[in-house]
């Protein structure tokens, strides 16, 4: 067998894939959207994603609606990520993803509950780091939260997109405010915006311009 170099293979070598750990702004693909009840019967989505220059975030974690049927502030994340991606409807069905198996201490492919459509779809989010006490023991412990979601290919936020705005000016104005590491050790964070997510489902999809 001869070998012949490729350059473009060659550079890939320098790459390793990594896990975002800075807050910012990244651009990639959905590589899971699962289906999330919690024990208390709180629900929503979890997010995997990998960003276009290899590097990953996993446990994406958006809890949209309590046990109750209370919307939370993370149904309009989900919207947002539903406009960002020009995807009108995503019916709940089987998925593949990538699992840490504790049993053989590896990564498996396992069969799960999620959104089909959403997978492999291009986004831009915006990623902040939180410092929160494990739920246990107390220690500090570091995650990535889903500060904002926007259109990857043109910076559009879905309130422009359903705007037609012609110019993308809200990420900017947003990363501007946005704090490097958010604290959550000392008291619980209540989100600015944890009000009931529109009920007027029918409205919204009058609005979509796609």
């Amino acid at each position: 067998m001869s070998l012949k170099l490729n350059t473009a293979e060659a550079r890939k070598a320098d790459k390793t894939s990594s896990v975002i750990r800075e807050t910012g702004s990244y651009k990639g693909v959905i590589t899971r959207a699962e289906k999330l009840v919690s024990k208390n019967g709180t629900k929503g989505v979890g997010f995997s994603f990998k960003a276009d220059d290899g590097s990953t975030a996993n446990y994406l974690d958006v809890y949209t609606e309590k046990a109750s049927g209370e919307p939370l502030w993370g149904a309009n994340l989900v919207q947002a990520v539903l406009c960002c991606t020009k995807t009108k409807d995503a019916p709940e069905g089987k998925i593949t993803v990538e699992k840490w198996d504790r049993e053989v201490s590896e990564v498996r492919n396992v069969d799960v509950s999620g959104y089909p459509a959403l997978m492999g779809k291009r986004i831009g989010l915006v990623l902040q780091k939180e410092i929160q006490s494990h739920y246990q023991t107390g220690a500090d412990q570091e995650r990535m939260n889903i500060a904002r979601v926007f259109e990857a290919d043109t910076g559009f936020t879905s309130t422009e997109i359903l705007d037609k705005a012609t110019k993308p000016e809200k990420l900017a104005e947003f990363l501007k405010t946005l704090a490097p590491v958010r604290d959550s050790r000392k008291k619980a964070f209540t989100p600015p915006m944890a009000v009931a997510a529109s009920s007027q489902v029918d409205d919204f999809n009058d609005e979509i311009p796609f």
